[in-house]
């Protein structure tokens, strides 16, 4: 039978639509107001969908807009109701709370007659982001006990929220509260993996929120968590997770980091005063914890002229002090475990001797490791006094641990090639893919670089780039967020443009505000500059006119003498500048100048008030990965376009 084509496709003349299509339609369509369709969307989802049905591996570069989350959840869901099992892991909570509480709640709405049956996901987290409710009936009371003056009566009334929320939550969950808790008191009311007493000891064990979680979790078809718990369970027993089909790590660009941190381990005197302290509120005292309490005193002293340093091995005077640790912790872990109960004891007193006796083992595996270093650990003292190991390559753990053994997809919005190797994914087994973001980066961006400044290295350069930027903020009447890579750069900039910007508040970070509260004062008063340091690089949302520039005071280069980045630049050879220093500035900058535009509408300016953005021999490593702006190195050209923005929303 013959057709004329259609003005409006109908069932006879539309071609066949593939599953990840219509199911991708269904929840853009379900979306609030209508989603839109983007190619880019579609591609990763596609690309996503074959990665687990196949169980390869997909590495996908995933820029600003292309709204990657539904990208991965919609062939997530897919999966999970064919019986696949998938975990997705994020770098932050804030993003596991937004695929749980919004993101898989419309796709799945989206999806539901497309799957045709029920479909459950989880979120799981760390122990300590769960309420405990032991150490809630132990230290409830105690905190009110000491409720005087103005922080006391904030922590009674954080005590009195918690008190009426607990009843009412399923989860437990910190995020939960409506006005998060201070630190101190929610560490009071909660517990990490290594201090619980586990659910078989513990009088609430039945009821407990972590242990719930993970019950859930244990049975759902799609888990969400976080890379640190994750990699925690990769490298420990297994039992956490389960055995699962696909992981998805979003913000994988983060993934090397939390490696590190996950697959190394820290020895410190404060650890190890606080070890003898908790023993003799236990009633293991006496010789055993003072012995400790000793040794701590000698590591400090040992320590303290090594700050920032790397070690090639452990020789002399630290290792005596390491082996009498070892012999102090195992005499005070062996007493510990062997104690009696004391006949005054209550059962609370004899299970916190078994949270302590815990504390005692991890601090022995610690000290053991230390005095035999696994093969390819740096080793090295921190600013604090904090001696690590550090595995140098994460590339190969990740390569003997994960890959492989199921379908993997590690997306970013910065996710250059490098981090192929440097992950450790296999070279001849994988998919690398890079979706461009549908911005109109060229007529809403500038990329501007001051490349008449002195160099950062000279002494004129500091108050050059101070004249620069109060120039680039006083054409834009605020709307500022300047982004510095050490704090006496931040805090000399923040001081001297205070005096010299008129009527605009010039915020800083480490001042009164707590770095939420610096964001908020962006986006309520245009005429604000907020100045922060790396903690602002990465993970900041400003959306909309309340950020029309972002500058960048010098290329966010690893600092030299810092002992890890030392001894994998080392570990590199002698091309570790190209191949180790210049990726991760391109990295950083990469995240940095995310920052900026972050909606279709968002108009703005980035200045870089380092000249080796335009002038240096590598300079293409570093423009390569970054949205593609039109480039200037004029600064009218600069002025006259965040004038243009001023006038757009005056």
């Amino acid at each position: 039978m013959s057709h004329e084509p259609c003005e409006e496709p109908c069932d006879l003349c539309a071609a066949p639509v593939d599953e990840v299509t219509a199911a991708l339609g269904d929840v853009l369509a379900a979306l609030p107001g209508g989603g839109e369709r983007r190619a880019g969307q579609a591609e990763m989802a596609h690309a996503v969908h074959e990665t687990i049905s196949d169980g390869t591996m997909l590495v996908c570069q995933a820029g600003t807009g292309v709204g990657k989350s539904i990208a991965y959840l919609v062939p997530a869901v897919l999966a999970a109701a064919t019986g696949r099992r998938v975990v997705i892991a994020t770098a932050t909570l804030a993003l596991q709370d937004q695929l749980v509480g919004k993101d898989l709640p419309l796709v799945v709405a989206g999806m539901r007659e497309r799957i045709g049956r029920p479909l459950r996901w989880e979120i799981l987290k760390g122990r300590s982001n769960y309420l405990c409710r032991h150490r809630f009936a132990q230290h409830a009371q105690q905190l009110l006990d000491y409720s005087d003056g103005l922080a006391g009566q904030a922590r009674q009334r954080q005590l009195a929220a918690i008190e009426h929320w607990m009843p009412h939550t399923r989860t437990g969950d910190r995020s939960e509260l409506a006005v998060a808790p201070d630190d101190d008191v929610w560490s009071s009311l909660s517990v990490t993996s290594t201090e619980c007493i586990g659910a078989e000891r513990c009088p609430h064990g039945d009821s407990c929120f972590a242990e719930q979680a993970r019950t859930r979790s244990a049975t759902a078809s799609i888990v969400v968590t976080n890379q640190h718990l994750y990699c925690t369970d990769l490298f420990g027993d297994g039992h956490l997770l389960g055995p699962h089909d696909a992981v998805i790590v979003d913000e994988a660009h983060q993934l090397e980091p939390v490696v590190t941190q996950v697959a190394g381990w820290e020895i410190t005197p404060t650890g190890l005063e606080r070890l003898a302290a908790q023993a003799r509120t236990v009633g293991v005292g006496g010789p055993s914890a003072d012995g400790v309490a000793a040794v701590a005193t000698r590591l400090a002293t040992e320590l303290e002229p090594l700050r920032d340093t790397r070690l090639g091995a452990i020789t002399g005077d630290l290792v005596a002090v390491l082996e009498s640790a070892d012999g102090r912790v195992a005499d005070l872990t062996a007493e510990l475990r062997r104690a009696d109960p004391r006949p005054t004891s209550t059962a609370d007193a004899d299970l916190e001797r078994v949270r302590v006796a815990r504390l005692a083992a991890e601090s022995l595996t610690a000290l053991r490791a230390a005095l035999e270093p696994p093969t390819g650990t740096a080793i090295l003292v921190d600013c604090r006094r904090r001696l690590r190991l550090a595995p140098l390559d994460v590339g190969e753990l990740l390569a003997n641990r994960l890959w492989g053994r199921q379908a993997s997809v590690l997306t970013s919005a910065t996710l250059g090639r490098h981090f192929v190797s440097k992950l450790g994914v296999p070279t001849d087994d994988h998919r690398y893919l890079s979706v461009e973001s549908p911005f109109d980066y060229r007529t809403h961006g500038l990329l501007y670089c001051a490349a008449h400044l002195p160099s950062p290295r000279q002494d004129s350069y500091r108050e050059a780039a101070i004249e620069e930027l109060t120039a680039l903020i006083s054409a834009i009447g605020g709307r500022t967020l300047a982004l510095f890579t050490s704090w006496r750069a931040l805090n000399e900039t923040a001081k001297a443009l205070a005096e010299r910007l008129g009527g605009i508040r010039v915020l800083r970070q480490g001042g009164d505000l707590t770095n939420a509260a610096l964001l908020d004062a962006l986006g309520d008063d245009p005429a604000s500059v907020v100045c922060g340091t790396m903690s602002f690089w990465q993970g900041v949302d400003i959306a909309g006119p309340a950020l029309s520039l972002l500058a960048i005071d010098r290329l966010p280069f690893a600092r030299p003498n810092e002992p890890l980045t030392e001894a994998r630049r080392e570990a590199a050879g002698d091309d570790a500048f190209l191949s180790f220093d210049v990726p991760h500035a391109a990295d950083l900058l990469a995240q940095g100048v995310g920052r900026l535009i972050r909606t279709a509408t968002d108009r703005g300016v980035v200045a870089v008030l380092d000249s080796r953005l335009a002038t240096a021999g590598y300079r293409s490593s570093l423009l390569e990965p970054l949205p593609p702006m039109r480039r200037s190195v004029d600064r009218n050209e600069a002025v006259e376009f965040l004038r243009s923005i001023r006038q757009q929303h005056s």
